[in-house]
């Protein structure tokens, strides 16, 4: 009986494996699609600069455009939605939370809202901040917490091109909670909660 057992477990054995590797060799491989198809709803996100009826500016923001998609900013100012990262309010912020040593802050929103966006900001405050990291209520932000000295080498011709396409993107009305400058005790798995998928964020419409 024992015998028969075994023969049994063996021929099970055997049996899960052929169907493990029939089954390997039956998916589709992940290169049969080209690598635009994964990044395209990535790409696409951006709002696009052909509305600017003055060809100079639209020359501008269409440059901006193109630095802040290769720069990543959408990495840290994305906003949540219930699957993810909602690409249609293209830098909404509140969906990034970095607790450190330095306080805690969350991704601002960087679209025109006048009440929750950039437009509350001058052209010279967010150079500034692209420039030197120091935000409008005069303290630097960590650069854990934002790259700015990987902008700091853009030209004034950069950062103005960058500045004008914020100010073409679509108002999201999304309050970003003020930072928290008081140090933060950095525990294991923070980094895990920071990119949780929560919306950090208030008054999304």
């Amino acid at each position: 009986m024992r015998r028969v057992l075994k023969w049994a477990g063996a021929i099970l054995l055997v049996l899960a494996l052929i169907a493990f590797c029939a089954f390997l060799y039956l998916i589709p491989p992940f290169f049969v699609a080209p690598p635009e198809t994964f990044s395209a709803p990535m790409a696409g996100a951006p709002p696009p600069v052909d509305g600017i009826p003055d060809p100079a500016e639209r020359a501008i923001a269409a440059r901006g455009r193109y630095i802040v998609m290769t720069s990543g900013c959408m990495g840290c100012h994305f906003m949540n939605g219930a699957q993810g990262p909602d690409l249609a309010k293209y830098l909404a912020g509140g969906g990034l939370r970095i607790e450190s040593a330095h306080g805690t802050i969350v991704s601002r929103n960087l679209t025109s809202d006048p009440e929750t966006g950039l437009a509350r900001r001058t052209d010279d405050e967010v150079k500034r901040v692209l420039r030197s990291g120091v935000f409008p209520d005069a303290h630097m932000v960590s650069y854990t917490s934002m790259p700015w000295a990987n902008f700091s080498h853009w030209s004034e011709e950069d950062r103005h091109a960058v500045v004008v396409y914020l100010r073409h993107l679509p108002p999201v009305r999304h309050a970003i909670p003020d930072p928290d400058h008081s140090a933060a005790m950095v525990e294991p798995g923070v980094l895990e909660r920071a990119y949780a998928g929560k919306n950090y964020g208030t008054d999304d419409r």
